[in-house]
Parts: structure tokens; sequence; C-alpha cells
């Protein structure tokens, strides 16, 4: 019993509802805003340290996400820029 609720419990914090949620924006050149140096990954896909402890993602598709917390991994940046893998 304790195991069926326990399993019912993680698909339910595994959905996308629990994701982590970011803002997109096109309008922001690429190393626009950043309090620290560029980490480039591949062309037009970046990040980087902006004010209030965020990080700023610039995907080659020209779509630029602001998301909370410390630089994400280089997966973490795929992913979030609908990306297999890195051009």
């Amino acid at each position: 019993m304790l195991k069926a609720l326990l399993t019912a419990a993680l698909v339910t914090l595994s959905t996308a509802a629990f994701a982590q949620h970011v803002e997109a924006d096109k309008r922001l050149k690429f190393g626009a805003e950043c309090v620290g140096p560029v980490t480039t990954l591949a062309p037009r896909l970046g990040t980087c340290m902006i004010v209030g402890a965020k990080t700023r993602i610039w995907c080659p598709n020209g779509r630029v996400f602001d998301r909370g917390g410390e630089k994400p991994q280089s997966f973490l940046v795929r992913s979030i820029c609908e990306l297999n893998q890195v051009l």
C-alpha cells in the first residue's frame, strides 16, 4: 500500500504542471544586460547571469528566456531551447 501511494505521489509531482516556469522574449540581443561573462555553448546559443540572481538563455531560433537560479548545465539549456544536440 505504501509503495502504491509513493508511486502515485511521484507520478503526480513529475507532471508538466510542476515544471519550472521560464519567460520567453525575442527583443533582447545576444549578451544584453549581462552582469557577468556570456557562456557560449554553440553559435547563437549561450547563457549569462543578469540582475536579480537570474540567468538569461539565448536560443538559436531567436527566443530568449529568463530563468531563476544559477547558470544551467548545457543539457538543460538544450532542453529549454528544444534542441536535440548542440549544432
